[in-house]
């Protein structure tokens, strides 16, 4: 998980969090240019002379320049590069005004370490592969695609390829909405693996140094278990000129997603668990789940 050559700009005036995140990221090879001030940082990012940067991770609530204010001039000159908002005091509306202005990512104080690492490979992957992508799909008119994975198999960063590169070609995600788009799709396939097929508990997830972690010891035997391990998911995507659908299946015993309630704008976002679902019904213009609870179909129009 080495991320050599990967350049993030941290921005955050509370320094006890700027040297815990830029610990952690630099614990797996990552440079990380870490400022205090927000105008020093956005102005590093205009130097031609600068690294090209991955990423930028920054505080929403700082005197001056606020994280809002970052992500707005990130966009205006970088609309490619990914920004991931961090704050004390998230809310849905929070979590809207973010993902409007371009956010990738929202993360609650105190800070998860594990999924903002993990935020951070998925962005980084992610834009390197949006970079890659072959401009010719823009002919594209129709197409289905079906896959099938036992849980031991299911490789979430390569299936997240198909799912998202016909997103901008065709008009469904642009270059400051993919992030949002992709990371719901993300949560969705972790949903089905871990929380359907793995029946794993989220309460049992501690933080990225604690030195006993039962939520990965538990995921790990019980993939070495045939009776999770074999449980398939079925994942089936089917896109024309004006809609794109992707529905994601488990063998797991579901959840009654009667009780889901439209996220309220002024309800907080959880820290790091269970933040699954407010992002992706957040997101998507259409969620629709079976009568079990075991699979989601997840829809997106043509704006």
């Amino acid at each position: 998980m080495i991320r050599s050559g990967t350049h993030i700009l941290l921005i955050d005036d509370d320094p006890a969090v700027l040297d815990m995140v830029q610990s952690a990221l630099s614990h797996y090879g990552m440079e990380v240019h870490a400022y205090p001030d927000a105008a020093q940082a956005v102005e590093l990012l205009q130097n031609p002379n600068a690294p090209a940067f991955d990423l930028v991770i920054s505080d929403i609530n700082m005197e001056g320049m606020d994280g809002f204010d970052v992500v707005h001039k990130v966009k205006a000159t970088h609309p490619h590069l990914p920004v991931v908002l961090m704050t004390g005091q998230a809310s849905v509306d929070y979590a809207i005004q973010a993902m409007r202005l371009g956010a990738s990512n929202l993360f609650m104080k105190p800070l998860a370490l594990r999924d903002l690492v993990q935020s951070v490979f998925r962005l980084v992957d992610l834009h390197r592969d949006l970079r890659k992508a072959d401009d010719g799909l823009r002919g594209l008119v129709n197409e289905r695609r079906h896959f099938l994975f036992r849980s031991d198999e299911l490789d979430i960063p390569s299936l997240m390829h198909h799912l998202t590169d016909r997103l901008v070609p065709m008009g469904f995600a642009s270059a400051s909405n993919i992030d949002v788009i992709a990371m719901a799709f993300h949560e969705a396939l972790v949903n089905a693996l871990e929380h359907g097929n793995l029946d794993l508990d989220s309460r049992l997830k501690v933080d990225l140094f604690a030195e006993e972690d039962p939520y990965e010891a538990l995921r790990a035997k019980r993939m070495a278990d045939p009776k999770y391990a074999g449980r398939l998911i079925e994942v089936r995507l089917a896109m024309d000129t004006e809609r794109f659908e992707v529905e994601i299946s488990d063998e797991g015993r579901g959840f009654d997603a009667g009780q889901l309630a439209p996220p309220q704008l002024d309800s907080e976002m959880a820290p790091h668990c269970g933040r699954g679902l407010p992002i992706i019904l957040l997101v998507m213009d259409e969620v629709h789940f079976n009568e079990k609870g075991n699979q989601v179909r997840l829809v997106l129009r043509r704006k």
